[in-house]
């Protein structure tokens, strides 16, 4: 049987927990993994295994928006009734418990959930649902049960491994649903989903787009087989080694060889790399390295090479500072959130009030953009765009279940981050 906890949000000022910091082996894809250490959650009332969980107090988040009156028509005209307004609807938010490892990420998560709602005037309500495990059997017993309550839509899971089980089939949803993570395969995925995540699989193919359009043209068809025109430096952890697997992917599917070069950082190692660069009369080197990596390695490489990278390399505010002055002329992909204050988006959203590390601004930003996503979704809107602050995010569900995402793309020059546009 499932164990899972249900309840009712009342608004974002109510619940704020001092435990915040990163996570990654989320697909979040783009997150680090962070170990839990936090204050001891409010208590909430368990379901007893095998009892049916009782049905959640639920509070609307902000007044539904004023209905005004009809105007009275006129003598012979038409008095066919106004068209009542819609009802404000009932969001089940689905994430990790606070008692798992994955606590601060769906914490950060579920800020930004709550601070989407309560500028966006819909009255939505929102039904939180905590998960003790990813496993299929709770998380279809949970989407069961947000159905039952009367929830409209549902978003998340927020792991891997539970948003795997809904691509893969294992676990079908009974309403509509947004996850808040990208699947493996979306084979399996019901025409009323619609698989949302920040990717560091989908940021290494869109930078690879980026160097395909900047780097010199390859050889004429028929001409001797060159060398490797690109390197791939890879780190140890396994983000790094996700990464580079990703970047050597997108280099195949764009017709391109590239040279994998092991990294562990060590002045050894930093010489033999610049040795290697040296001789290979490269077009461009691909930095699978995470931020403090990436600013060691650097400076051994020559100055005009061209260099590309995903968000990993942006620690966001000061820590970002401190290193842009060693990343200098390296070009990445991150969300408007942490690189475009100005950004309409971004104003109008409130921000976490608590500091937070640039991998949990990801995450406050994700929950931001999955509930615009999931009021559109869940009017029955199959095809639209919005202006997010993960990036510029398309929907056209009859040609994917994937929210198309577009990041920002910058680069590090002069000791500051320079905005270069969309990177499309």
């Amino acid at each position: 049987m499932f164990d899972f906890i249900v309840k009712a949000a009342s608004s974002l000022a109510r619940r704020h927990t001092a435990s915040l910091a990163a996570c990654a082996s989320l697909a979040l894809s783009s997150c680090v993994q962070v170990p839990t250490t936090q204050s001891p959650p409010a208590p909430v009332a368990q379901t007893p295994a095998g009892a049916s969980p009782p049905a959640p107090v639920v509070e609307a988040q902000t007044p539904a928006p004023d209905v005004q009156a009809a105007t009275v028509p006129q003598p012979g005209a038409s008095a066919a009734a106004p068209l009542p307004p819609p009802k404000p609807p009932t969001i089940a938010l689905i994430l990790p418990a606070q008692t798992t490892p994955f606590a601060r990420a769906a914490e950060a998560v579920r800020q930004g959930f709550f601070a989407a709602q309560s500028v966006s005037g819909t009255g939505a309500t929102i039904q939180l649902v905590e998960l003790e495990d990813a496993g299929p059997v709770q998380l279809g017993a949970a989407l069961k049960s947000a159905r039952d309550r009367g929830a409209d839509i549902a978003v998340g899971p927020l792991t891997r491994d539970a948003v795997n089980a809904l691509g893969s089939g294992r676990v079908a949803a009974p309403l509509p649903l947004v996850t808040l993570n990208l699947p493996e395969s979306d084979v399996g995925l019901a025409p009323h989903v619609l698989a949302f995540g920040v990717s560091i699989e989908q940021e290494a193919r869109q930078i690879v787009a980026v160097a395909m359009r900047e780097v010199p043209m390859p050889p004429p068809v028929g001409a001797p087989p060159a060398a490797p025109r690109f390197m791939v430096v890879v780190g140890e952890s396994p983000l790094a080694r996700r990464m580079g697997n990703a970047f050597r992917e997108a280099l195949r599917e764009a017709g391109q060889a590239a040279t994998v070069h092991p990294m562990r950082v060590t002045y050894d190692t930093l010489q033999a790399l610049a040795d290697a660069v040296a001789a290979a009369r490269l077009d461009a080197v691909f930095l699978a390295l995470e931020a403090r990596d990436a600013a060691a390695v650097r400076p051994r490489l020559p100055p005009q090479l061209r260099l590309y990278a995903t968000s990993q390399v942006n620690l966001g505010g000061a820590e970002a500072a401190l290193l842009a002055p060693e990343l200098e002329g390296v070009n990445f992909v991150d969300m408007p959130w942490l690189l475009e204050p100005d950004h309409l988006a971004v104003v109008v959203h409130p921000k976490p009030e608590q500091a937070l590390s640039g991998e949990l601004q990801r995450l406050y930003a994700l929950g931001i953009d999955a509930f615009r996503l999931a009021i559109e979704w869940v009017q029955g809107r199959r095809s639209f765009g919005l202006d997010g602050v993960t990036g510029a995010l398309g929907v056209d569900r009859d040609r994917s279940a994937r929210v198309q995402r577009v990041p920002t793309l910058a680069v590090f020059r002069n000791g500051k981050v320079e905005r270069r546009g969309l990177a499309r």
